[in-house]
């Protein structure tokens, strides 16, 4: 996905966001360098409790996690790319690895209809962030 913002913007939102879950996730207040191989349990909306490691951090470049709950894991990873000074390309890599054949199975079915709520969302996001960095 190309993005008309500069990379180490989109990259500085997405480490944000990801320093704001933790301290409201522990109280823990820990700086960008800290992020490669924390982990903490995230409490989510419908009341799941999920263990999130942060597999991956290359300022301006990667981030990742992995997430683990009872039912699945998901691997999850941000990759950014210079394309100019003020334009970027963004990809967004999931894996879901489900503890059984059974949820495998589920996870298949209800894959197309996520992906395209999931590919709906990054489109909204970029069109904020987008905004955001022209009302600078």
């Amino acid at each position: 996905m190309n993005v008309a913002v500069p990379v180490d913007y989109f990259f500085q939102r997405i480490i944000e966001s990801s320093l704001y879950d933790i301290k409201q996730q522990t109280g823990k207040k820990i700086s960008p360098n800290q992020l490669r191989g924390f982990t903490f349990k995230r409490k989510h909306a419908n009341g799941v409790v999920s263990t999130m490691t942060v597999t991956a951090y290359q300022p301006n470049q990667q981030y990742a996690y992995k997430m683990q709950t009872g039912r699945n894991d998901y691997y999850v990873s941000y990759n950014v790319a210079a394309v100019d000074e003020q334009h970027m390309q963004f990809t967004y890599e999931e894996k879901l690895q489900g503890k059984s054949a059974t949820i495998n199975a589920n996870n298949h079915a209800s894959g197309f209809l996520m992906g395209w709520f999931r590919k709906r969302r990054f489109k909204k996001m970029k069109r904020q962030i987008e905004a955001d960095y022209r009302k600078q």
